[in-house]
């Protein structure tokens, strides 16, 4: 062991589980040095004090603040439940249905009556207990929101980590499995937390993750964040800082949501107005300073049936990244002249994910006939809708012929894709958006079966 170089100990750590490396560093100081880089790499925290403190613990221990290259703040804000009724209308959902005390037959015996009647009153008082539970932790992490913790603890610590390359902010509810086991205990997750969805939090909370003690990260090499509000980048913070942060990133991945005072304006409003301080603050520049970008994502949480968010140019202006190789943008307005423009102008784009695209000039046959001619995809992904002036394309329509013949799912997002990346053929008229035999796959169900799932064939390619 003593003449086996600390490369192939990391690579050995690095296919242990957490528990077997923590005991292996406890045989030698060399052990404990090397075992640390495979044990810290990555680092996650949510909104709390304990988990603060904690980051900040590791952000000055002399040994394992040297090995962390990835933060994840899991930025999670609990929702202000008034009162416990509203708390246990949760678990009158479909999903909870087995957990409550089923009420007995209309035959039930009175023993069956009395015991029913003993399990509901068992399952108000520990609705209760989880509800008194709950509103402690909101009252806590209300308190830490209200404190100077984000300013002492989450600045403090972010230049310590030599090695940071990656930071994530993750701030939508996600399922248990996902969420670290210290988040899990910390708020004794038991069924689907209520989250606060107003956004106004997390302009705070992206700043001190970039701009720590007012100083802008500029060794970043990926950011992801899901979700922010759009006025981070609309004057909450400066935006030279801004791109001196995003200068050196080659993974850029941004999910946007409204406030909720802003999201009271979609009743009346169209989203592009909604999101107009979007389009006029710092977003396109600090893309463009992104020199070496490599994966852009910008997508948007408030699309559907509000419409295009922003217009596609006011985002991505005319930049050009030579090593951009994935693109994925969703809930946009544009021209077909300027999206051919603008993929043309990316060299090594592979990768195009596009949803909820409006073509404001154009028609989508031949915008996505000129994609197939004029770029070398090896990926093209639509989903939700893509709309022009003359027609919508619901991406989810499926094969008929296919359906009926074997119940195979073939998807007209699938069929565009072969299209997209297959070699250009001026002889093949064919185009999947111009083919009328894609229909909705349930009311093909509904009209063909099958009517009960283990009748699928083997065939099926639904997943």
């Amino acid at each position: 062991m003593d003449s086996c170089p600390d490369e192939v100990l990391l690579k050995i750590f690095n296919r242990l589980n957490f528990k077997s490396v923590a005991n292996i560093r406890l045989v030698s100081k060399r052990l404990a040095a090397v075992g640390a880089e495979a044990l810290v790499k990555r680092v996650r925290f949510h909104c709390s004090q304990e988990s603060l403190e904690r980051l900040n613990t590791i952000a000055n221990h002399d040994i394992f603040s040297k090995y962390v290259d990835t933060i994840v703040f899991e930025g999670n804000i609990l929702a202000n439940v008034g009162c416990v009724h509203t708390y246990s209308a949760h678990y009158e959902l479909e999903h909870h249905k087995y957990e409550r005390p089923q009420p007995p037959e209309k035959n039930a015996t009175a023993r069956e009556k009395r015991l029913y009647e003993r399990n509901l009153i068992k399952f108000n008082h520990d609705i209760t207990l989880k509800y008194d539970r709950y509103r402690t932790f909101y009252d806590q992490q209300q308190k830490v929101l209200k404190s100077t913790a984000y300013d002492e603890l989450i600045s403090s610590s972010i230049p310590c980590f030599p090695k940071l390359s990656k930071v994530v902010l993750s701030t939508v509810g996600r399922c248990k499995h996902v969420l670290s086991q210290r988040f899990l205990e910390m708020f004794a997750v038991d069924c689907a937390m209520p989250i606060e969805h107003d956004t106004k939090y997390t302009k705070e909370q992206l700043k001190h993750l970039l701009f720590p003690q007012g100083r802008p990260l500029t060794a970043l090499h990926s950011l992801e964040v899901h979700v922010v509000s759009p006025k981070f980048f609309a004057g909450f913070m400066p935006g030279d800082l801004i791109c001196q942060a995003f200068q050196n990133l080659k993974v850029i991945d941004l999910n946007f949501r409204l406030e909720k005072d802003d999201r009271h304006g979609l009743d009346a409003l169209t989203a592009d107005r909604c999101y107009g301080d979007l389009s006029k603050g710092h977003l396109q520049d600090a893309l463009a300073a992104a020199k070496d970008l490599e994966e852009l994502t910008i997508n948007f949480d408030d699309f559907g049936f509000y419409g295009a968010c922003t217009n596609m140019q006011q985002i991505l202006g005319d930049h050009a990244w030579p090593n951009l190789t994935t693109l994925d943008l969703d809930c946009m307005s544009t021209s077909e002249s300027y999206l051919l423009d603008m993929l043309t102008r990316q060299p090594a784009l592979e990768k195009l994910r596009l949803g909820f695209i409006t073509l404001e000039g154009g028609r989508w046959p031949t915008t996505t006939m000129h994609m197939r001619k004029n770029l070398t995809l090896i990926e093209f992904s639509a989903h939700g809708l893509l709309e022009d002036s003359e027609q919508m394309y619901p991406m989810h329509l499926i094969d008929a012929e296919a359906y009926i013949l074997d119940y195979a799912h073939f998807s007209l997002a699938a069929a565009l894709d072969l299209y997209v990346t297959d070699g250009y053929d001026e002889e093949d008229e064919y185009h999947p958006l111009e083919d009328s035999e894609f229909a909705d796959p349930e009311e093909l169900r509904e009209e063909y079966g099958p009517f009960e799932d283990t009748d699928y064939s083997e065939m099926d390619c639904s997943d």
